[in-house]
């Protein structure tokens, strides 16, 4: 029966129908991908506790060269893009429209392609954010941590919010917004690549991709803030 025939009866329904499926499993999706971001985020706290915690300070602060980031120096940088964008995405939650399926952004894609851990291109990282020779304790971990368990609770918030909406600010450059979810997306897949670089540093060798650290100025590629010299 060729669509658009029966208007009121049958293919008036079958189009709603088909419009209230569709838009269920786009829901799904985006409940599936907070599920595998909460996953992921758990993840990371359970082999920080297991892998990095128990290591004493002389392995926490080895480097393989003097430009070259520590473990503690990893999780430094991580922390300070955390005490950014965990304000920014709380923010985000707390001025959210009603519930709508996400979908990815191209800005965010590119975002989180950028930072992916299989990405082994060296990145800049701005001065502000690069810890190198910061004087560093156990107390870093311990700031990471509290803002994963964080991150966690406003992943538990994202499940009601509008993750399409542009509200995260990005760190350098305010003017620019992301959608809230390609934000979360973002600060995961960092948090992956800078836990990838301090289980290689765990095993003294030296680190190819992420060793050097240049700050002396930005180039284009900057402007995703995913942009680490020590990625």
């Amino acid at each position: 029966m060729a669509c658009g025939l029966r208007l009121i009866d049958e293919t008036g329904n079958l189009f709603f129908e088909d419009f209230f499926v569709k838009k269920k499993e786009l829901i799904m999706k985006t409940t599936q991908l907070i599920s595998e971001l909460q996953t992921t985020v758990q993840g990371i706290i359970e082999t920080v506790e297991a892998e990095i915690l128990p290591l004493n300070k002389a392995a926490l602060n080895w480097k393989p060269a003097p430009e070259a980031w520590s473990i503690l120096e990893c999780f430094e940088h991580l922390n300070r893009y955390n005490r950014f964008y965990n304000a920014e995405l709380e923010r985000a939650l707390a001025r959210s429209a009603r519930p709508a399926t996400f979908q990815p952004g191209w800005l965010g894609n590119y975002f989180v392609q950028s930072i992916s851990p299989g990405n082994t291109k060296p990145m800049k990282t701005m001065k502000h954010l690069n810890p190198l020779g910061s004087k560093l304790g156990v107390k870093v971990l311990e700031e990471f941590l509290a803002h994963q368990r964080h991150l966690l609770e406003l992943l538990g918030k994202a499940k009601g919010a509008n993750l399409n909406q542009r509200l995260v600010k990005v760190e350098i450059l305010p003017l620019l917004r992301l959608k809230t979810g390609d934000a979360f997306r973002f600060v995961v897949a960092h948090e992956q690549r800078h836990l990838q670089q301090a289980i290689r540093l765990k095993g003294g060798g030296a680190d190819t991709v992420d060793a050097v650290d240049t700050v002396d100025s930005i180039d284009a590629v900057d402007t995703i803030d995913a942009v680490d010299s020590g990625q």
